[in-house]
């Protein structure tokens, strides 16, 4: 009777013990899945925030020459210029007005070359402020300007005539998220800090 008791016993501790092992196994089992999850989640945000900003010194075209380019394909007076990442390529977005047309004209940054023009015939008489790059601050000083306000890469600037004011948008990609800095494109006065 002792004997079948302590057969019993063991028996019923093997079977506890395997089964203690099996539950070790499949929680390890699913603290590798949540920690590979994680890992892949962290490299796909990576991989969204890679190369959606610049430094400086890897922009290959100045705006004063993105602007030449512009304007020997519609000769027209600047109304903004907008430097960005568009399908993939760094790209100046340069729009001009002559008359009751309007074009916007892409330039590509790595060669210089326009690669998009579209011009609009317009049916109101609006007026079009209209900006002389050479008016304000150099791009490269502004964006400085930009990163003393928030440490960051560029995503994205904008000069423009804006309400009245003689603008540049900085947009920075930092460790706090985006951020857009509005300064005076002359003095290089702070006017405006949002985060987005």
């Amino acid at each position: 009777m002792k004997l079948k008791l302590t057969t019993i016993l063991l028996s019923t501790g093997f079977i506890l013990a395997a089964c203690g092992q099996d539950d070790h196994h499949d929680s390890e089992k699913e603290a590798n899945h949540t920690k590979t999850e994680h890992t892949h989640d962290q490299q796909h945000k990576n991989q969204n925030t890679d190369g959606q900003t610049i430094a400086l010194n890897q922009i290959k075209t100045q705006p004063e020459n993105a602007i030449k380019t512009a304007k020997s394909a519609f000769d027209g007076e600047l109304k903004q210029i907008e430097y960005k990442k568009e399908k993939g390529e760094w790209v100046y977005d340069v729009e001009l007005h002559k008359g009751q047309e309007e074009a916007e004209i892409k330039v590509s940054d790595k060669d210089n070359k326009v690669i998009h023009k579209h011009i609009d015939k317009e049916k109101d008489q609006e007026q079009h402020p209209t900006i002389q790059y050479s008016d304000a601050l150099q791009f490269d000083k502004a964006v400085k300007k930009a990163q003393e306000q928030q440490q960051g890469e560029l995503k994205q600037w904008t000069l423009k005539n804006s309400d009245g004011h003689f603008v540049y948008e900085i947009e920075l990609n930092g460790k706090q998220g985006e951020k857009e800095i509005v300064l005076d494109a002359k003095t290089s006065k702070v006017l405006e800090q949002d985060h987005e």
